[in-house]
């Protein structure tokens, strides 16, 4: 394959395009956060000197924020890497089977753990023991898998957990990691993510549909489930404020999110 004119760089979100205040919760970050300013210009930047961006992140199709629509992407890896998406139309998806979804579903509410399904369509929270999933208001709750089918279309990427879950979702880990990889955000949260479908798997996909090669790529991340679309580019970038395992991986450390290091990359690597 002929090597093309163009750059394509892939970004992740939370703590690499967007900051997590400490103070803040991570459901709040979603629906409120945004980029800079000086993000946002590096992404117009990259479009206007001819090059392709691609938001890869772990949130849902559904919960991609207009403020990262306003970056105008070439596309959207999302659901950590499920659903690829270029100029506005889902072109690849991979959601969890059928008969999956169920056996976790009946596993992690044995165990009452609380979970969000998150889907291209929609999400559901997962609550065995019934009240909200905690904080957050606007999900629709389901305690079994005969609630979660009323409430939705079954279709999900991949579930996303609070850390003090963690200890009960390990009681169903023989089941699980069969089928799921479990990756640590680095931010109080963590998600399973289909076993073999993950971000280097949506990155890959949104090459072969460019048509372009693995020369002139570029990926940007902080935490566990960026490390597959780091392995899968020519260039891995780490933020300043990543994790040691990512940074280990990564051919370039650049400044935090805090500091706008997309911004301080993308001027060293001489794309804007």
């Amino acid at each position: 394959m002929q090597a093309a004119a163009y750059a394509v760089l892939f970004f992740d979100v939370d703590g690499t395009i967007i900051y997590h205040p400490p103070a803040m919760d991570a459901l709040e970050v979603v629906a409120k956060a945004h980029p800079t300013p000086a993000v946002r210009d590096a992404f117009l930047a990259l479009r206007d000197n001819g090059h392709k961006t691609f938001i890869c992140t772990g949130r849902p199709l559904c919960l991609v924020s207009q403020s990262l629509l306003d970056l105008e992407p070439a596309g959207l890896i999302t659901g950590a890497g499920s659903c690829v998406s270029v100029d506005g139309r889902v072109v690849k998806e991979r959601v969890i089977p059928l008969d999956v979804l169920e056996g976790t579903v009946d596993r992690l509410a044995e165990v009452g753990a609380s979970v969000i399904f998150e889907g291209t369509e929609g999400c559901v929270t997962l609550v065995p023991g019934g009240g909200n999933y905690p904080g957050n208001t606007d999900i629709p709750v389901a305690r079994n898998f005969s609630q979660m089918r009323e409430l939705s279309n079954l279709r999900f990427n991949k579930f996303s957990y609070e850390s003090s879950q963690l200890e009960a979702l390990k009681q169903v880990d023989d089941f699980c990691l069969e089928h799921y990889t479990r990756f640590d955000l680095g931010i109080g949260y963590g998600e399973y993510g289909q076993k073999g479908i993950d971000k280097g798997w949506g990155v890959r996909q949104a090459l072969e549909i460019l048509g372009h090669g693995v020369e002139d790529t570029y990926a940007f991340g902080d935490s566990e489930n960026d490390l597959p679309m780091l392995q899968v580019v020519e260039t891995p970038v780490a933020m300043g404020n990543a994790l040691e395992s990512i940074k280990e991986a990564s051919a370039y450390i650049t400044d935090s999110v805090q500091d706008d290091g997309v911004a301080t990359a993308c001027r060293h690597f001489g794309l804007i």
